[in-house]
């Protein structure tokens, strides 16, 4: 039985890597290094997209935005979702973003 189960599971690719989650700042390098979310990564809004493929953020990992206000991270949600990324939110305002980071019980993929 136990050789029944490695087969299949060789078989459907069961032990590929699990999805990871990623928090963005999608503001300016600038405004990032003045002040952050811990665990952030910074790709700037206009290059969300291959910012994205160059992080090696995959399409089924949860991604979360964010910015000053929730705009430029719409923008990039739906740009990221337009480019078959799955799991996007955008949490909108700095602020919010270091509350949720704060209350996560989440470890956030981080750029190498």
């Amino acid at each position: 039985m136990f050789r029944i189960f490695l087969l299949f599971t060789a078989l459907t690719g069961c032990f590929t890597a699990s999805a990871k989650d990623w928090l963005i700042d999608v503001r300016t390098a600038a405004e990032y290094t003045i002040e952050h979310a811990d665990g952030a990564t910074n790709i700037e809004y206009q290059q969300i997209v291959i910012g994205a493929q160059q992080a090696g953020i995959e399409k089924q990992d949860t991604v979360r935005l964010y910015c000053r206000s929730g705009r430029r991270a719409e923008i990039a949600k739906e740009m990221l979702t337009q480019n078959g990324y799955q799991k996007v939110e955008n949490l909108g305002a700095l602020q919010d973003a270091e509350s949720w980071a704060k209350t996560a019980r989440i470890i956030v993929a981080k750029k190498p």
